[in-house]
């Protein structure tokens, strides 16, 4: 086993192989495939790998991606173009497909010179959709940027068949980004500022940091990476939250007043905030507003199931929940603002509102909203996603089984799996008698 471990080794560092080979997912299934075949197994040659062995590789993958594009026929499929820039300042926009069967790759493209030229995006955009099929496009899914914005409307307006949606972690961003502003909620800057002079105290500092870790905070960190750069802030300040006794007895400790720190220019600010009941009470007032957001913005940043059917009632509930911590209507009145300014003029969608009355762990609830806005969404999905105005006719009067709980949507079966199954396969297990609204629901959940 040993020497097995040793010649493995060697291989890697004679090829100088990064260690992180070793968490590739054919790491152990090579040696299993190898293993299988016994002592008589003969390592393929150079020739081989770069010549049959990748052919077979290329040709599997190639099949792979059929498969899933032929699954863009029945749910459906999301483009989503993200924008960076590299290390040469070159503007990029990378082009990719989601499904739930997977997410492909399908291009890279220079829009160096042309990011801020909504024509040029559009022209771009439009050759993408043809190369996926208009007919299997659900959502164009693009940042908020005033060209991007232009182009995707643009695109939507000339296909009519799809939505074009801003990404809704870039505008959650936004809003965190929002409340942050000086010119807006002085007190809430003021108070980020003070928390990042903490931290950046302590853990600039290797042997104090060492000491927080070792003797007061049991290992917990200050800083923690978030989704987002301004989840990050917020994120932050509720870990110094968390240990804020830890904190003050550092700061109070032999330990802390009898070392070298005490005569860093920071010292005797960072101890005055930290003893400050005020700035405690503030970062708690910070928490009240930017929890129950961070917690949406974590759910649209989830990478294992699809979040149409949810973002609509998880942003109601994020206002709610600001409201309820809040108390009274002049406070949270101005975070709603803000709220809403990106939600109902940007974000919303009439996707989300059809994904909210699709699902059935939520539109079977006491607490569903009957808000005609969200029928209103659900008949603009209907219209656009739905060409042939025969079969617009049957999902219509489909519907009334779903609100009734009619047929299957009855069973005893149905009824507990609402919440039990995720929506998608709700449809598929229980929506057969309504086979046009059963397609509908899938391609707008998933």
């Amino acid at each position: 086993m040993d020497r097995a471990d040793m010649t493995v080794g060697m291989l890697c560092y004679d090829a100088n192989l990064p260690f992180n080979v070793a968490n590739s997912p054919f790491w152990q299934p090579m040696f299993d495939a190898v293993n299988a075949v016994g002592s008589g197994y003969k390592a393929p040659t150079y020739h081989a790998l770069r010549g049959p062995i990748l052919k077979n590789t290329m040709d599997e993958v190639n099949n792979y991606l059929e498969e899933i594009k032929m699954s863009w026929r029945y749910t459906g499929c999301s483009i989503m173009a993200d924008g960076w820039t590299d290390t040469k300042q070159r503007s990029l926009i990378n082009f990719l497909v989601y499904c739930p069967k997977g997410v492909i790759f399908l291009k890279s493209v220079d829009a160096s010179g042309i990011v801020k030229n909504a024509d040029e995006l559009y022209n771009i955009f439009e050759k993408i959709i043809g190369e996926v099929n208009p007919e299997y496009v659900v959502q164009f899914v693009t940042d908020s940027e005033p060209s991007y914005k232009a182009a995707g409307k643009r695109l939507e307006a000339a296909f009519g068949t799809f939505f074009w949606t801003p990404c809704a972690a870039h505008c959650l961003d936004l809003i965190l980004e929002h409340l942050c502003k000086p010119t807006v909620f002085p007190h809430i800057a003021n108070t980020i500022e003070r928390a990042r002079t903490i931290t950046k105290f302590i853990y600039n500092l290797g042997s104090l940091l060492n000491l927080m870790r070792k003797k007061f905070t049991g290992g917990k960190e200050l800083c923690r990476p978030a989704a987002t750069r301004f989840a990050t802030n917020f994120i932050s300040i509720q870990s110094l939250v968390l240990n804020r006794k830890a904190l003050q007895q550092m700061f109070v400790s032999d330990e802390y007043s009898t070392s070298r720190f005490v005569q860093h220019p920071l010292s005797e600010g960072v101890v005055s905030t930290v003893l400050d009941k005020s700035f405690w009470d503030q970062c708690k007032y910070i928490l009240n507003i930017s929890e129950p957001l961070v917690r949406v913005l974590r759910l649209v940043d989830r990478q294992y199931r699809p979040t149409m059917g949810y973002l609509y009632e998880a942003m109601d509930k994020a206002k709610e929940n600001i409201k309820e911590r809040l108390k009274r209507k002049s406070d949270y009145n101005p975070i709603w603002r803000i709220i809403d300014q990106r939600w109902d003029r940007q974000l919303h969608s009439p996707l989300h509102a059809a994904g909210y009355f699709l699902n059935p762990a939520l539109f079977f609830t006491p607490t569903f909203s009957r808000h005609s806005k969200v029928t209103r969404g659900l008949l603009a999905c209907i219209s656009r996603l739905v060409p042939d105005e025969g079969t617009q006719d049957l999902i219509t009067n489909q519907i009334e089984d779903y609100r009734e709980a009619k047929g299957m949507f009855g069973m005893k079966l149905a009824i507990r799996n609402r919440t039990k199954l995720g929506p998608v396969a709700w449809w598929n297990q229980f929506g057969g008698d309504v086979e046009e609204l059963q397609t509908f629901a899938i391609r707008i959940l998933s």
